[in-house]
């Protein structure tokens, strides 16, 4: 009974344990995923935070799953996904959960799993993203205190994908649709791993050319593990591509830093159908119609440790005896296919690696091709002796092997090349030491496909081999409705070939019709009738080692919705760099010529630095055609007209080629003939605010205007602008963001200011009326209008109401001046009445005078003292009157000073109420 209850308990804590688990842990292991993404990667983890755990499925372990996780990238990685999976399923040990110190790891599965790996050209790699201790130069942070503890038994991967591509080692590879299983026991320091692979399509390449190209790979393997010593021996095992199975022996081990290897791999079948299915036209057809004869011999080996400073020997031998194929349903064979190639290096140093292509020869229809290729010293001096000869027929192709549907192929290849001797000849020119002579000529070569907008046809081409160049003589070509003539020489191919020295050349390129919409995609063609570089567009990369000039000559070019003629310059490719000698073409109905470059040494930020000189293009096709112009001069779309610029432009180019604004500079005039700017916002708001409907256009008469582009902001100098009948000074920004800021000056007429005007001249008549003035008011204003917030919904300022309050302030300073001249005036009159009333008193009291001095001669003393007494009087009186007329003058002055102060204010007052 009591095992029956202890049984029941058991089972139900366990029951509550696997019902709680998805509540139990799973916030801590999302912490501790994220704490460990932090504390030990330079790199940006998200994925869904909604994980499922449970010990339903994997009972007694706990199982995880974590949806659309991402590992991406920073600084000049960061627009890179290292690593992205649709689902990353887990299965721990529950008690290390538990426990929480080292949480095993049993099972990994990965569904949909994405690796990109990237090298860039100074060896810095997009993986190398762990943390290094800051205290101590380039030392990693210790991962030995991981939450974490690999205990695997099985990893799984489910439809991966696998890109590496290596710009320093001009390597690249990539693994499409891989699927792959590994079982074995982590813990134990012996056991077996069991793999098994599948890739659906495996390509490998370098130095630009495809050794693997889109190859079916297999394998399956056990391999036994030496955890201890990290050694791994491969036994039973066997692996294939396309139809090629090979096997692998031999150990491969890691004591250290190195890797210590000696490895054999041979051909499981000696037919030479299988090889064939490693070129891909064949493999791409039915292999089962396909009819073969031939011994195949394929081995090699791999010995030695490889490092840093050191790499194994190694050897190959490819060897088909008397092949022959034909397909059944096709009529001509291909015979006596007989191939000897051995690459061999018998100590790791990679300059005494020889090829020997000792044997190379084919029959189609009685028309050899033979060739041979013996090569060594390939990194210190490199010596080649081969030869190519042979006549194809291309046409004959299609009844060699199934083409794809809509493909044609003809024409004729004919080649008789030799080339011998050591590469420092060439370098140093000693050329009559290296014989190089041979001519490869092809004529009315004829390629349709779909992978082709247009079929291409070559009517005749023909180069020649010397030690010192390859001479192309001619090249005539035509593909749709583009046609293409070249002629030149390139120099120095060899040592170029073998990574000792630049390429160079001197080519011709001419053209009567170059139509570039018919190599555009599909993507591409449908923006073929918008902007012309609003079409997405991938950095193209100079090669280095390069030394090209191309002496260009196209008389019509057609891009999207743009039509180019008369294309004439020099176009030269050097140092990553391409530059532009007096380039020259006309489009859009204007002038144009450039010079300058575009570089790429840093390829996901290339750079342009380019002069242009651009005659009398019109304004509405400049903004319909480039971005660039829609960018940075958004009012090109209001302005009816022409112009000219000349101007230099620095910027950084993004990886679509478009310009990065905040790194553009440029500086330049532009001048304006004649144009008319209307139906713009900012103009609108203007007129509207001064009610003056023809303020709603902008007139530009031989206007220059220099500008500057800098810090995301284009700012111009003051230029001249017709304002209606005005002319206005007007200069500013606008920014990237479209945000404007501008600053018109113009002298406006008063009598433009409508109501406002009105106002000042009925207040100014007024006081001209009641003092009998005169004062006038300029009929010229200086108005200052300011334009900002954004091109689509401007803001205006103006400084009006200041020259309202400066106009009254000056109606107010003419009015005192005019009352004091008044005042003046009839003080003075005053004065002038007293005086002239006293001096006909004093005239009147003489002529008295001498009337009573005649009379009284005879009786003198009497009458004089009468008449002094009368004069007296008289006097006294005069005295009288003087004072009497001054008084009344001056009052009266008083009284027209008070009544002509009080209208000035009483009429200053109307003026001046809001």
């Amino acid at each position: 009974m009591k095992f029956i209850k202890y049984l029941f308990i058991s089972l139900g804590v366990i029951l509550v344990l696997l019902l709680l688990a998805p509540f139990l842990f799973k916030g801590k292991i999302v912490k501790i995923i994220k704490e460990q993404a932090n504390e030990q990667l330079n790199a940006k983890l998200n994925f869904n935070e909604d994980i499922s755990v449970g010990l339903i499925s994997s009972f007694p372990n706990l199982s995880i799953s974590i949806e659309d996780l991402s590992l991406v990238g920073i600084q000049d990685f960061e627009k890179d996904t290292l690593f992205s999976s649709k689902t990353i399923s887990l299965t721990l040990d529950l008690m290390s959960v538990i426990k929480g110190d080292k949480i095993d790891i049993l099972k990994i599965g990965l569904v949909q799993p994405r690796i990109q790996a990237f090298v860039l050209k100074d060896g810095r790699a997009n993986w190398d993203i762990a943390k290094t201790d800051t205290t101590v130069a380039e030392t990693p942070v210790d991962t030995s205190s991981s939450a974490f503890h690999v205990a695997l038994r099985k990893l799984e991967i489910t439809d991966g994908y696998i890109l590496y591509d290596d710009k320093e080692g001009n390597m690249y590879s990539e693994l499409v649709d891989m699927d792959y299983t590994l079982e074995g026991d982590f813990t134990e320091k012996l056991f077996t791993m069991k793999n098994i692979l599948s890739i659906q399509s495996l390509t490998v390449g370098m130095d630009g050319i495809n050794y693997l190209s889109h190859v079916n790979t297999k394998a399956n393997a056990d391999i036994e593990a030496n955890m201890d010593e990290f050694k791994f021996v491969f036994k039973d095992n066997e692996f294939s591509l396309n139809q090629l199975v090979f096997g692998l022996n031999g150990m491969f081990a890691m004591p250290g830093d190195d890797m210590v290897m000696d490895l054999t791999y041979a051909a499981k079948q000696n037919e030479f159908k299988n090889f064939l299915s490693l070129i891909p036209a064949i493999y791409a057809s039915d292999l089962n119609d396909l009819q073969s004869k031939g011994k195949l011999a394929f081995d090699g080996f791999l010995k030695g440790t490889y490092n840093e400073k050191q790499m194994p020997s190694f050897g190959l031998n490819l060897g088909i005896e008397n092949g022959w194929f034909k397909y059944t349903s096709l009529p001509t064979p291909v015979e006596n296919v007989n191939v000897k190639l051995a690459v061999t290096n018998p100590d790791g140093d990679l300059d005494h690696t020889e090829i020997n292509l000792s044997k190379f020869h084919f029959d189609i229809e009685k028309n050899p091709f033979d060739a041979k290729l013996y090569a060594k010293n390939p990194m210190s001096d490199p010596y080649v002796d081969a030869f190519f000869k042979g006549v194809l027929n291309l046409g004959q192709i299609a009844s060699i092997v199934p083409l794809p549907e809509n493909t044609k192929l003809s024409g004729i290849v004919s080649s008789d090349i030799t080339a011998k001797g050591r590469v420092s000849s060439i370098e140093n020119e000693k050329y009559e030491d290296f014989d190089a002579k041979g001519n490869l000529t092809c004529t009315s070569i004829y390629y349709a496909s779909p992978d082709l907008p247009k079929p291409f046809e070559l009517s005749k081409t023909e180069m020649s081999f010397s030690p010192k160049i390859i001479a192309l003589k001619s090249f005539d070509a035509k593909i749709g409705n583009s046609d293409m003539q070249m002629n030149g020489e390139v120099a120095n191919f060899l040592p170029y070939y073998f990574g000792k020295g630049v390429l160079k050349g001197k080519l011709n390129f001419t053209s009567n019709q170059f139509d570039a919409n018919e190599f555009l995609t599909e993507g591409d063609t449908a923006v073929a009738a918008t902007p012309a570089d609003t079409t997405p567009m991938s950095v193209f990369e100079v090669p280095q080692n390069i030394d090209f000039t191309l002496t260009s000559s196209i008389k019509k070019l057609l891009y999207t919705n743009m039509e180019i003629t008369n294309l004439q310059g020099i176009i030269a490719l050097v140092d990553e760099k391409v530059s532009f000698k007096n380039v020259s073409l006309n489009t859009l109905g204007s002038e144009m010529k450039m010079n300058g470059f575009y570089e790429t040494s840093n390829p996901k930020k290339p750079s342009v630095d380019m002069d242009f000189a651009i005659l009398n293009l019109d304004f509405q096709k400049a903004f319909a055609t480039f971005n660039t112009v829609k960018k940075l001069a958004p009012a090109a779309e209001h302005i009816f007209g022409t112009f000219s610029t000349t101007l230099n432009m620095k910027t950084d180019l993004d990886e679509h080629m478009n310009p990065i604004y905040p790194s553009l500079f440029a500086k330049g005039m532009m001048a304006i003939p004649t144009a008319e700017i209307k139906e713009i916002k900012a103009l609108d708001k203007v007129a509207d605010f001064i009610k003056k409907p023809e303020y709603k256009k902008l007139g530009f008469y031989q206007s220059k205007i220099k500008f500057e582009v800098k810090d995301g902001k284009v700012t111009t100098e003051p230029f001249d602008v017709k304002l209606g009948a005005q002319t206005m000074s007007l200069s500013g920004t606008t920014g990237l963001d479209q945000t404007i800021a501008y600053t018109g000056k113009v002298n406006i007429p008063r009598k433009d200011l409508g109501e406002a005007d009105k106002a000042m001249s009925d207040a100014l008549a007024l006081l001209n009326s009641q003092a009998g003035s005169d004062i006038k008011m300029n009929e010229n204003l200086p108005l200052e209008i300011g334009i900002g917030g954004t091109f689509t919904d401007p803001k205006i300022t103006t400084n009006l109401a200041d020259l309202i309050k400066s106009q009254a302030g000056s109606l107010k300073d003419q009015a005192m001046d005019e009352l004091n001249k008044k005042k003046k005036e009839l003080e003075d009159q005053a004065k002038a009445e007293a005086d002239k009333l006293k001096k006909e008193a004093e005239a009147k009291a003489r002529a008295e005078a001498d009337k009573l001095k005649a009379d009284a001669n005879k009786a003198k003393q009497d009458a004089e003292a009468k008449a002094k007494a009368e004069a007296d009087k008289l006097k006294a009186e005069a005295d009288k009157a003087k004072k009497e007329a001054e008084a009344k003058a001056k009052a009266e002055a008083e009284k027209a000073k008070k009544k002509a102060a009080e209208d000035a204010k009483n009429k200053l007052k109307g003026i001046l109420k809001p």
